[in-house]
């Protein structure tokens, strides 16, 4: 494992949040709000909340990028001034709209065709979430999800194929998403560039903040932002061993939970009124 605690980064982290174009970036479900049965159970804690709507009036920006669609994000959130990404980059919500990538577009069609296909296996417990660009198949309430994600790999795997989609991998989901260049890492690296942010964070928990991290390290390498992944440990079983241990060896650091990232954005928050003042 190569990420450390985030409390041993006090030094890095104050240097970061005192540069004026300090940009905070985050995930939803596992890191501001704790992971929940179904999605529509899941809430941002209060004291997260309070914290980002603070952050936000001393940030240049302030952005949430989630798997989720970008519109139940920032009814979730419910703070204006930040900016609201959902479907990992996808879309975004823009004056009170929600915004698709054009190169998504010409594959809707297909993914209400898989939705249709996902409707056929009948199992207790599995859910479709249909996010619009996307759809989620959640398993986490089957009698056994380990095995369900076993036993059904292939055959979803073949539903994204058929209808030119592909099939990603989650907590306790399965994503089918268009084939186009888009995930959390670009969306990230793309918001750093339209706004001007010289540094960094980018907090998550799931393998889908894979690609954030390693947005992060690149930005770094490049010269082009001093950036760092942040990688929250939820608690909640993942489908693989090997998925966590990717996690913690792609992110820089570490939070604890939920409530460890309440505690790294309130010490953001009072580092960066020491350092404006």
């Amino acid at each position: 494992m190569s990420a450390y605690k985030w409390q041993d980064a006090n030094e890095l982290l104050g240097t970061l949040v005192a540069e004026p174009r300090f940009g905070l970036f985050s995930d939803l479900d596992g890191t501001l709000s704790s992971i929940a049965p179904t999605p529509e159970a899941a809430q941002i804690t209060q004291r997260n909340r309070e914290l980002l709507a603070e952050l936000q009036k001393l940030l240049p920006l302030v952005a949430i990028i989630s798997g989720r669609r970008a519109d139940n994000v920032h009814q979730l959130v419910g703070l204006s001034g930040i900016v609201y990404v959902g479907n990992h980059g996808l879309e975004r919500w823009v004056e009170g709209s929600v915004q698709v990538i054009p190169e998504a577009l010409p594959y809707l069609r297909g993914i209400q065709a898989a939705r249709k296909d996902l409707e056929k296996i009948s199992e207790p417990g599995v859910y479709i979430e249909d996010k619009g660009p996307t759809l989620s198949f959640h398993y986490r309430q089957t009698a056994k999800p380990i095995a369900f994600a076993r036993n059904h790999a292939a055959s979803l795997a073949q539903i994204a194929g058929e209808n030119k989609l592909k099939l990603f991998t989650g907590k306790m989901v399965f994503e089918f998403r268009p084939p186009v260049a888009m995930h959390k890492g670009i969306a990230f690296r793309r918001l750093v560039e339209e706004k001007r942010i010289d540094a960094a964070l980018f907090l998550g928990d799931d393998v889908s903040d894979l690609n954030a991290f390693r947005a992060a390290r690149q930005m770094r390498a490049d010269k082009f932002c001093d950036a760092w992944g942040f990688g929250v440990q939820s608690g909640w079983e993942t489908p693989a061993e090997e998925a966590l241990d990717a996690l913690l060896d792609t992110a820089d650091f570490l939070a604890n939970g939920v409530e460890d990232v309440e505690d790294l954005l309130s010490w953001l928050l009072k580092a960066r009124r020491a350092s404006s003042t």
